[in-house]
């Protein structure tokens, strides 16, 4: 009786894949040791992989630090979360976020204060208020100019990890009552707007019917 056998091709792809992983592995135990400046070698003394080795799948720093972030969005399982395209979209995006990071490692979450990992969020910022500006589009015609400003910033506050870390560690809250939490005040200021114009509606309205001939 014959036994299947893994193909060479797949032998190796699955290896690459393997060796890829304890690099960036690697890389994210560095930063989690709170290094101010870090090396190749460092991360190669981490990872447990030669230099070489390293400069075979990563030829830079920077790209090392671009399959970071990549990596990452694979581990906590976020591949799966489409671009939200309605406030209930994002809504149940964040909520993901909030119970998916509950899950992740210590050495991920120490990585995620490092400086170098506060860089990589700065750079991507104005991806990130642009998706949010996306998502909010149904509703930001319900506010004024400048409150559409505070809402996308305020609701970029309220995806970010430096909230899900201070939810746990100034109210203890488990992942699921963050997220709970988080989508209520998601709720309630994606309503606050629709709000004020029903109410300045209705106002107008009973103005209207007090002076008939204004």
């Amino acid at each position: 009786m014959n036994e299947r056998k893994t193909p060479p091709s797949r032998l190796r792809q699955e290896h690459m894949e393997h060796t890829r992983d304890l690099i960036l592995e690697g890389l994210i135990r560095t930063m989690a040791n709170g290094a101010v400046t870090w090396s190749i070698p460092d991360v190669a003394r981490e990872s447990g992989v030669s230099v070489p080795t390293i400069y075979r799948y990563f030829r830079t720093k920077q790209e090392l630090v671009e399959g970071l972030g990549a990596y990452v969005v694979r581990k906590a399982g976020f591949t799966d979360l489409l671009p939200p395209h309605s406030p209930q979209e994002l809504i149940a995006m964040v909520r993901q976020m909030y119970l998916r990071a509950a899950d992740m490692s210590e050495a991920m979450k120490m990585a995620s204060l490092s400086e170098l990992a506060q860089e990589i969020r700065k750079e991507s910022i104005p991806l990130r208020l642009k998706m949010i500006e996306t998502a909010l589009a149904p509703v930001l015609p319900f506010f004024a100019e400048h409150e559409r400003i505070y809402l996308v910033r305020m609701v970029l506050l309220l995806s970010s990890s430096a909230l899900i870390r201070a939810l746990d560690q100034y109210l203890g809250l488990t992942g699921a009552e963050a997220a709970d939490t988080i989508s209520w005040a998601f709720w309630a200021l994606t309503r606050a707007g629709s709000a004020d114009a029903s109410t300045s509606s209705k106002e107008d309205s009973e103005r209207d019917q007090q002076n008939p001939e204004q």
